[in-house]
């Protein structure tokens, strides 16, 4: 996979939103996942800014990287110009969410990562409550989650139950319970449009797992940190805007759907029995005949994100 590294620039020798530094680890490094983001970094950078400014008056340093999955509308040029302290990775072709937020993991010095697509922002204050947060959760706790607002209105489904057949018929992967809660708990998975990881928990579980080219990959990475004892917690004091997910677009991508649903193949060949990989072939197979009107989602959910806006 060919790609090319902007470091940070450095203006006068001063750095940005606190003292950041120059070996050894920080408190957070957000890796944002850009494609064809230009539009969206417009936003997503500015907010965060203003969320850095912020955490830097209680000494909580973070470094900012952004990975850009071979965009051809200036997204990674829009990065370098509203983020010159931020680190650029640019790659020539689109490998997925999980590869490249795998990069950018790598090269974070952060305790704790936040990985997220483009197409978020942090409105003002929403993430006020992080610093302290991080600070308190138990070394058990491996993921965390912030509510996700609707730009058009609204709470997304940002977190929910391990996906099996029924739950898949039922609807029941996200809980309706599940969409406002008003308490922190403990949840099977997060999306991956904006997820809080410990670094060391992240990496020693190998990352996200890179055959997942879009979807999915954020409840393999719930999965398999559970079976390491690990917990996923949604926390309501935390919450982002999130602009373009899957489930509010009011129309049927068929390129999509099908992205959505190697996807979800994936998921049920590694963690689900043979009978429920069996049925859902069959399933697939009825779904893909299936003639599906305009503006009407297909039968089987999917995790409500867009991982860096990898449509056409």
């Amino acid at each position: 996979m060919n790609e090319t590294v902007r470091s940070p620039a450095r203006r006068g020798g001063e750095r940005p939103h606190g003292r950041l530094p120059r070996g050894g680890e920080v408190d957070l490094t957000w890796i944002a996942v850009s494609h064809r983001s230009a539009s969206d970094l417009a936003r997503l950078l500015p907010s965060l800014d203003a969320a850095r400014e912020a955490w830097a008056r209680s000494g909580f340093t973070c470094e900012l990287i952004v990975v850009d999955n071979g965009s051809d509308d200036g997204s990674a040029a829009c990065a370098e110009r509203l983020a010159p302290d931020a680190t650029v990775v640019r790659h020539e072709h689109n490998p997925g969410y999980g590869s490249a937020a795998n990069v950018g993991a790598r090269q974070a010095r952060g305790r704790w990562l936040a990985c997220s697509n483009a197409d978020v922002h942090v409105p003002r204050g929403g993430l006020d409550a992080l610093p302290d947060l991080l600070a308190r959760l138990g070394d058990d706790v491996a993921l965390l989650g912030p509510r996700i607002r609707l730009a058009r209105g609204g709470v997304e489904a940002s977190c929910g139950h391990f996906p099996t057949l029924a739950r898949m018929l039922t609807g029941r992967v996200r809980d309706p319970a599940d969409i406002q809660p008003h308490d922190a708990r403990v949840v099977d998975w997060l999306t991956g449009a904006c997820l809080f990881a410990r670094r060391e928990a992240l990496l020693s579980a190998g990352g996200f797992d890179e055959r997942f080219f879009l979807y999915y990959e954020d409840v393999d990475l719930a999965q398999r940190l559970k079976r390491t004892g690990s917990r996923a917690v949604f926390h309501p004091d935390l919450h982002v805007v999130h602009r373009h997910p899957h489930v509010v677009r009011g129309r049927v991508d068929a390129t999509l759907e099908a992205v959505v649903r190697a996807s979800r193949t994936s998921y049920f060949r590694k963690h689900r029995p043979s009978w429920e990989r069996w049925a859902l072939a069959a399933l697939h197979s009825l779904e893909a005949r299936l003639p599906v009107p305009r503006g009407v989602r297909v039968p089987l959910p999917a995790p409500s994100r867009l991982a860096g806006r990898a449509e056409a």
